[in-house]
Formats: C-alpha cells, sequence, structure tokens
C-alpha cells in the first residue's frame, strides 16, 4: 500500500452539458453527469520532491428537484442502471424523499454511480475522504446520496453471483456503512444504500 495524505489529494470534476436541465423536453440529459478523477502528491522520502500519483476515478449524477420529478421517467431516458435507481425511490422507498425533505421544497439527489480507488492506495479509507470533497464542492445542495455497492464487473473481478462477487459486495456495504449509509430495505442487505446528508 502506498500511503496518501489526503489533504493532498486533488479532485479533478468534468461536466458537459447542453443549455439548461429540463426533465420534461429532456429527461435524457436531466442528471447532472460529472467525471471525476482523483490524484494525489506522493512523497516517497521525508527529503524529496513530491510525486503526482493517480488513485483512481469517481462517477456522478446529479438529479437537481428529484422529489419534485418523476424520477423513475426521467432516470429511465438515461439508462437501465440509473432507472433501477428511480425504481427504488419511486415504488420501493418513496418515503425517503420525504424524510430528506425533497418532496416539498425540492433538493438534489446525488447517485454515485461508480467510485474505484486503485489497489495500491486502498485500505486508506480514501473513498471515504473523496465523496466528502465531492458533498463540499459540486455537492452542496444534495440532501440524499444514493449508490449501489456492487463491484464493477470486470474481466479482473469475481463474477456476478459467485461466492467471490458476494464477499465483495458485503466488503461495500460493510465500507459504506462505516461512513453513514444505510440499506433501502433493512429486511434484506441489498445492495442500495442511501446517506442523508442533513439531521
Amino acid at each position: 500500500m502506498i500511503d496518501v495524505e489526503p489533504h493532498y489529494m486533488t479532485l479533478s470534476y468534468r461536466l458537459a452539458y447542453h443549455g439548461l436541465p429540463d426533465h420534461r423536453e429532456a429527461p435524457e440529459t436531466y442528471p447532472l453527469s460529472w467525471e471525476i478523477d482523483i490524484s494525489a502528491e506522493i512523497f516517497p522520502d521525508d527529503d524529496g520532491d513530491g510525486e503526482q500519483h493517480s488513485l483512481g476515478s469517481a462517477e456522478a449524477e446529479i438529479v437537481p428537484d428529484a422529489g419534485m420529478i418523476d424520477l423513475f421517467d426521467t432516470l429511465d431516458a438515461v439508462d437501465a442502471d440509473l432507472a433501477s435507481f428511480g425504481e427504488v425511490f419511486g415504488t420501493m422507498r418513496p418515503d425517503l424523499l420525504e424524510e430528506a425533505g425533497m418532496t416539498e421544497f425540492g433538493g438534489d439527489l446525488l447517485i454515485l454511480t461508480s467510485l474505484e480507488i486503485k489497489p495500491d492506495y486502498r485500505g486508506q479509507e480514501l473513498g471515504h475522504h473523496v465523496l466528502r470533497a465531492i458533498l463540499a464542492t459540486i455537492g452542496r445542495n444534495v440532501d440524499l446520496v444514493a449508490l449501489r455497492a456492487a463491484p464493477l464487473l470486470d474481466d479482473d473481478g469475481p463474477e456476478e453471483g459467485t461466492p467471490e462477487h458476494e464477499t465483495a459486495k458485503a466488503a461495500l456495504r460493510s465500507y459504506w456503512e462505516s461512513f453513514g449509509f444505510m440499506p433501502v430495505l433493512k429486511a434484506d442487505s441489498g445492495d442500495y444504500l442511501v446517506y442523508f446528508t442533513r439531521e
């Protein structure tokens, strides 16, 4: 593991957007899709200069006024993965938006679609630092954060449905619960977790 001092981390945000967000006329472009590069200055020894290291990346969707729009139709217009969040908040747990105060006064929903820290830098809770930084910058109006605690499916990872994949999912759930996330459905340990930014 390569030690990283969180205050030496840099997050570079990218958003490309045409026009103004409009969930009625252009629901497929309504969520603000942010790409985030994560890097840090690493000091190999006390006397040397720092070296810039790429630590990983993240992607986040910010849905403005999520409690006052048809969330499922809007997210379904983007893709099936986001539509599943619309189903969670529209069918399974619509009370979560109300509990966050978003159905009466608006408020933004942040869906953390991915956050990956490269293996050499894991084990330092850098994902927690990254999410705090996101909430302090592009997520200042966010009332509720949602994510799906499932490992990325790639060539190097475990196949979905295998015991290894289930173990990785449980580890991710535990990791995000230590930040303050709660399962959407308490009856089972589902993949979807939420975090209220305001108490």
